[in-house]
């Protein structure tokens, strides 16, 4: 049996894992009506939908030389085309590499809004493919014949070393990319990204490999970084790669050694620079209090009685939160709105209505950006605009009139709807990938003011007549400055520049054209207001957020007249020069397109690009008639259409005790399909005072599909159906004697069909496994069986649950949940509805494992006995107190015990025309009550929860009768 249960683990693991590949593990969705096409060049093979292919001759030439550098720089080649995956179908600002089938690649390409994300002058498919083909020859230059196994068996990749080799190879050491991160940390004294203290520590840890990178270079050479890439190690006579163990052979010391070498190098380096520049003490004011630990976007009305804060409540509850905050001595604060809201938060011009963009379920459910504007005083939120792909909305020179920049296949434009006829007009018709964003009317120049990124990675303020389109270019090309406010007045503006490798707030007057620095902060500043109604004495006042620890963010009223220290900046070359340490072969920052790369083209045909992933074979030893071996394999294709995952073992002492699972899942049409065959233990439950365990033989098909309509800030939902035909059979039937109320377990073959839907919410936090916060949740299922296909069975099941978690005091919370189940016709058996006796084992497994491991039955806790009927109603009621955050124990390195609460709770249930052991049938009512005390289990980092308890049937509570003394494994949310 523990080799059933290990096949089953291990279906669990590949399945979810090779779901998680394509484009569609990203976005939650399949899009068959792209139409998928290949261009071939001498060393790739790009697949795009046709709809992007004008993008393919500049995807091809960038391609072409990332290959010759990268080849050059780590003296690696392939003998197969690498495969680059390109799609618009969604803005997310993002690519991937997969080191499955030795490397490939997916990018999401046609965006406007990453020239915010990052800086420097390389447009996005230039710094995009070249990363991520740096990511694909460093999976190369590692790769083992263990291939999968090698990340089993060793740690070739580390995460920050992996992004900071593809950032050392493609791209230049800048603000966004690394410095403004690093800085801050080391000057925080806290330079590790997994310590689980700061948002920033995901843009850390790129900062942390890349500086190491060209600091490792720089003392070392290129060479000793070839060297330690292709260093390999033996076992069982197969050669494989480890990241330390290639350290300790390439330096002396290992990796240790070298990190200890870095941080006090970095230490000198930050902290001169440091002594050249301000702190926040400097800025002669105390930060103000606002809701959050982070701070996303804070924006001031028109006349500065109010601020919108849009921020991150902690990383322990990492939801996104929207106040309005009073700007006066009492800082009343209210939650208007959450979830995917983007940093682009602009007042009406009155005050009345607040404008943002948020992601959300656009045309053919791509994840695209839209406008929304909400009612301060009601709450309200209305959707402006539909699948437009439109951000950074503005307030337009007429009361009803707004702008906003749309992504036009990568090329950024400002549109001006008004509000009143909802007619859009055009301001700006850019082409060749051109990308704007902060649009700001200046009304003293009767222009609008924009960050343009233009063709030739220029960045300028941009002045642009919307009458004549004139434009008026107001700074350098290497000032990098944008986030534009006005002053009250209109005359001047306040902006955020990258210029200084990190943040700082700079002022511009329309009239002289003279800029001033307000801020030469070390570790950055961020100008969000500017307003003049701050005190009674109606100074103006710049509202800046700085802060010079990556725990938390800080915000500050500053003074836009104060006097800035200036140093000379000045660090030895000896601790700066690093910053400047490139590949020996580095990649141009413009290519131009070249068609004539392209050698072939045809239609991309997804099964032809089936991918083996792993394959794992291993001998094991159960008892002496039950021993052989046991294996798990994957294959994929990369855009997630198809998608095969088996194991299985082959007994030796007995082929009866074999068993297998084959799965398929298709994603090419709108629903997932996923088929599974298997011969398998497949369910586990109590049934009268015995455990029994199920033999399935036979198959089904489930098909799964997500709802947009289901879909909220923190809440998905989806309808299901499953066909399945198989033969249950009993494991030890004659170990079952049977009764009237426990009749002996049948074996019949069963041909059923399960349909069904699910809407669930749930904010994150950080302990949601052991003690939810909020959340709430419905299901229903429809189980029907014929006698169909020599199906021997006839029945029909309803199924319908729903539960809510509430709000009462502090971090208390009281938990609702309520199930109806009632069933017709003649089902096996032990297939029954009612109470167990022992609590089931209760998993909450991914959609894509295709076996129900454990029957659900409810059980009444304070009792014991068994009871099964045709009609069954539950409810259930717990008061949860949350009792200590973490046991810090963690036993033989693999099983961590993790945060405790305390719950009371009662449950009750009513089954109708239940057996009795007499013989009899009837209505059995139950109530119990007791407590429990629930931890949260990570075994191998699979968490769960489990608990122990103490219960009583309600009306012998605190006497003598028998306790219920249990212990089960069950999730704290049915679904």
């Amino acid at each position: 049996m523990k080799t059933v249960i290990s096949l089953l683990l291990l279906l669990l693991v590949i399945t979810v894992d090779l779901s998680a590949q394509g484009f569609n593990s990203l976005n939650g969705r399949n899009h068959p009506y792209l139409n998928w096409q290949v261009a071939e060049t001498e060393h790739f093979r790009i697949i795009y939908p046709d709809r992007i292919s004008n993008i393919i001759p500049q995807a091809s030439a960038i391609a072409e030389e990332s290959y010759a550098a990268l080849s050059a720089n780590l003296e690696v080649d392939f003998s197969k085309k690498v495969r680059i995956y390109l799609s618009d179908e969604d803005e997310i600002v993002n690519g991937f590499a997969n080191p499955i089938g030795k490397g490939y690649t997916a990018i999401w390409v046609n965006l406007n809004d990453y020239a915010e994300t990052k800086t420097g002058s390389e447009k996005w498919l230039r710094k995009v493919i070249a990363h991520e083909l740096g990511h694909i020859f460093h999976f190369k230059a590692v790769w083992s014949d263990f291939g999968l196994l090698n990340y089993v068996i060793a740690d070739p990749l580390p995460r920050h070393w992996t992004e900071g080799l593809a950032q050392y190879q493609t791209e230049y050491w800048d603000s966004q990319r690394g410095d403004r991160w690093l800085r801050k940390a080391i000057f925080d004294s806290r330079p590790g990204f997994n310590d689980g203290q700061s948002i920033e520590n995901g843009r850390l840890m790129y900062a942390v490999g890349n500086s190491q990178l060209r600091y490792f270079t720089e003392k070392y050479g290129d060479s000793t970084l070839v060297n330690l890439l292709s260093h390999r190690d033996d076992f069982l006579g197969i050669e494989y790669h480890d990241f330390n163990s290639a350290f300790d052979d390439a330096v002396e010391g290992g990796y240790q050694s070298f990190y200890e070498d870095w941080r006090k190098h970095m230490n000198v380096y930050y902290n001169t620079l440091a002594s050249q520049m301000e702190r926040t003490d400097s800025l002669d004011t105390e930060p103000i209090s606002l809701p959050g630990q982070f701070y996303y976007d804070v924006a001031v009305s028109p006349d500065g009685s109010q601020l919108a804060v849009l921020s991150l409540q902690s990383l322990a509850r990492p939801v996104r939160s929207l106040h309005i905050i009073q700007n006066d001595s009492t800082r009343s604060s209210r939650k208007i709105a959450e979830g995917s809201i983007n940093s682009d938060l602009a007042w009406s011009s009155d005050g009345s209505a607040l404008y943002y963009s948020r992601t959300v379920r656009g045309v053919n459910s791509s994840l695209l950006n839209d406008i929304f504007t909400l009612d301060i005083e009601s709450g309200k939120e209305e959707q402006l605009t539909h699948s437009r792909r439109a951000k950074y909305p503005t307030q337009g020179p007429l009361k009803n009139t707004i702008a906003y920049i749309v992504n036009e296949d990568g090329n950024g434009n400002l549109f001006q709807l008004d509000l009143e006829t909802g007619e859009e007009n055009r301001i700006t018709n850019y082409q060749n990938d051109i990308q704007i964003f902060h649009p700001l009317w200046v009304k003293s120049d009767q222009s609008w003011l924009i960050h343009k990124f233009d063709e030739n990675g220029n960045r300028n303020m941009v002045l642009v007549d919307p009458l004549s389109g004139n434009e008026t270019v107001l700074d350098r090309n290497d000032t990098d400055n944008r986030n534009f406010v006005l002053s009250p007045d209109g005359s001047k503006m306040a902006y955020t520049s990258l210029r200084d490798e990190v943040p700082n707030v700079f002022l511009y007057d329309f009239e002289t054209g003279e800029e001033r620095r307000i801020t030469n902060l070390f570790t950055g500043g961020e100008v969000y207001g500017w307003t003049s109604s701050v005190d009674t004495l109606e100074t103006e006042r710049l509202l800046i957020k700085a802060s010079e620890t990556k725990r938390r963010d800080q915000v500050y009223w500053v003074d836009p007249h104060r006097d800035v220290f200036l140093g000379d900046d000045r660090v030895p070359e000896v601790y700066s020069s690093w910053r400047l340490k490139q590949a020996p072969n580095m990649i141009s920052s413009g290519i131009e397109p070249d068609e004539s790369l392209i050698v072939d083209q045809y239609k991309y045909r997804p099964i032809q690009n089936l991918t083996h992933a792993s394959t794992i074979i291993l001998p094991y030893f159960g008892d002496s008639r039950n021993w052989g071996l046991f294996g798990v394999t994957g294959f994929t294709e990369p855009l997630g259409k198809h998608l095969f995952a088996a194991t299985g073992n082959i007994s030796l002492g007995n082929l009866d005790y074999s068993y297998g699972v084959l799965s398929y899942i298709n994603n090419q049409f709108y629903p997932s399909i996923t088929t599974s065959i298997y011969k398998t233990p497949g369910s586990a439950f109590f049934y009268g005072d015995k455990f029994l365990v199920e033999e399935l033989i036979g198959g089904q098909i489930t098909v799964n599909i997500p709802v947009d309509r289901f879909e909220a800030p923190y809440q998905d939902g989806s309808v299901y159906t499953r066909l399945r035909h198989v033969l249950i059979h009993p494991f030890d039937r004659d170990a079952f004697t049977g009764s009237f109320q426990v009749p002996a377990p049948e074996q019949a073959r069963q041909t059923d069909l399960t349909v069904g839907f699910q809407i669930k919410k749930q904010r994150p936090w950080r302990d949601n496994v052991i003690h939810p916060l909020d959340g709430w949740g419905v299901r229903g299922l429809l189980t029907g069986a014929e006698k169909i296909f020599g199906s021997e069975v006839r029945f029909a099941t309803a199924d319908l649950s729903a539960y809510k978690v509430l709000h009462p005091i502090g971090m208390q919370r009281i938990y609702l949940y309520g199930r109806y189940q009632q069933q017709w016709g003649s089902p096996l058996l032990q297939n029954y509805i009612g109470f167990s006796r022992l609590d089931n084992i209760h998993l909450s497994l991914p959609g894509e494992v295709p076996l129900e491991l454990f029957n659900q039955a409810e059980r009444v806790r304070g009792y014991r006995e068994f009871i099964a009927g045709d009609r069954v109603a539950f409810g259930r009621f717990e008061y949860r107190i949350p009792f200590l955050p973490s046991l810090d124990t963690t036993i033989l390195g693999l099983l961590d015990l993790g945060a405790t609460s305390i719950s009371m709770f009662s449950d009750v249930g009513v089954v109708w025309n239940a057996r009795f052991v007499d013989g009899t049938t009837g209505r059995e009512q139950r109530w119990g009550a007791g407590a429990e005390l629930k931890n949260s289990l990570s075994l191998a980092g699979i968490r769960i929860a489990h608990a122990v308890g103490i219960a009583q049937p309600a009306q012998e509570l605190f006497t003598n009768t028998d306790y219920d003394l249990y212990y089960r494994v069950r999730a704290v949310v049915p679904f």
